[in-house]
C-alpha cells in the first residue's frame, strides 16, 4: 500500500506539469456543476483551483498531507469551503452542514472495489436535481503496469459504468469518452514499454498538444478514449 500511494503521489507531482490538460477536464464539467461543488478526492489541487473559479467547493481526501496542500495553496480563496478528511467508503462526516448541488469526482472511483457502494453514498447525498460528475480511466483491454502501479481495481467500459450509475438510480445526462490520443500513449507506456510511472517530459509535450486535441475532439467526438466522462441527475425525492 505504501508503494501505491508513493506512486500516486508522484504522479499528481507529475501532472502538475499538465495544466492545460486540467482546464481541459474542467470545460468538460463547467456546464454540469451547481453552486457549491463537493470534490472528491481533491489530491493537490490540480483541479480545486478551476472548480474555485465556478463557485464553492468543499474538498475532501483520504490523504491527510494532500487536504494540508491544498489548504496551503488556496488559503483565503473566497469559494473555499472548509475541507474534510473522508473515505467515500463510509458516510460523510456529520459536520459537513452545507448544502450540496453536485460531486466531483475524478479518477478515483477506479481505486474502489465496492464502486456501487460509493455510488449509493454519493446519491444520497445530492439533493433532487443534483449531478454526480465522474471522470474515470475508460477501456477494460488496456490495464496494464500503470494501472497496477497506481492501484487502479479496473478500468470501466462505457456499458459498465452507465448500467452502474442506473442501478442506483441515476439518470444518465451525458456519457463520453475524452482523450482518444491517449489509449496510445497509455498503451505504448503501461503495456510494451512497462513503464510504472508516466515519463515527465512526455507529459509536458502532451500538455502542449491538449488545445489540438480539444479541438479534435470537439469536430469528431472519440468513439473511445482514455478516459470516460460521466454526468448522473438525481431523480426522485428531494433530499
Amino acid at each position: 500500500m505504501g508503494d501505491i500511494e508513493e506512486t500516486n503521489a508522484l504522479t499528481l507531482s507529475i501532472l502538475e506539469e499538465a495544466p492545460s490538460y486540467h482546464r481541459w477536464i474542467f470545460g468538460e464539467m463547467k456546464p454540469w456543476l451547481g453552486e457549491v461543488v463537493l470534490e472528491v478526492g481533491c489530491g493537490v489541487g490540480n483541479l480545486t483551483g478551476l472548480l474555485l473559479q465556478h463557485g464553492k467547493v468543499i474538498p475532501t481526501d483520504v490523504n491527510k498531507r494532500y487536504l494540508q496542500t491544498v489548504e496551503r495553496k488556496f488559503h483565503g480563496h473566497p469559494h473555499l469551503k472548509r475541507t474534510f478528511l473522508w473515505d467515500i467508503r463510509r458516510p460523510l462526516p456529520e459536520t459537513l452542514m452545507e448544502h450540496i448541488d453536485s460531486i466531483v469526482c475524478s479518477n478515483v472511483l477506479e481505486h474502489i472495489e465496492e464502486d456501487e457502494h460509493v455510488l449509493a453514498n454519493f446519491y444520497q447525498l445530492l439533493p433532487r436535481g443534483g449531478r454526480l460528475i465522474l471522470l474515470v480511466p475508460a477501456l477494460k483491454r488496456i490495464y496494464n503496469l500503470l494501472d497496477r502501479e497506481l492501484g487502479h481495481v479496473r478500468r470501466y467500459s462505457r456499458k459498465e459504468l452507465g448500467s452502474k450509475l442506473k442501478a442506483q438510480g441515476f439518470k444518465i445526462r451525458r456519457l463520453t469518452y475524452l482523450n482518444r490520443l491517449g489509449v496510445l500513449g497509455w498503451f505504448v507506456n503501461g503495456t510494451l514499454l512497462r513503464r510504472r510511472v508516466l515519463p515527465v517530459k512526455q507529459v509536458r509535450a502532451f500538455n502542449k498538444l491538449v488545445p489540438f486535441f480539444t479541438l479534435m475532439e470537439r469536430i469528431i467526438p472519440p468513439v473511445v478514449g482514455q478516459s470516460l466522462v460521466a454526468i448522473g441527475e438525481k431523480e426522485g425525492e428531494e433530499a
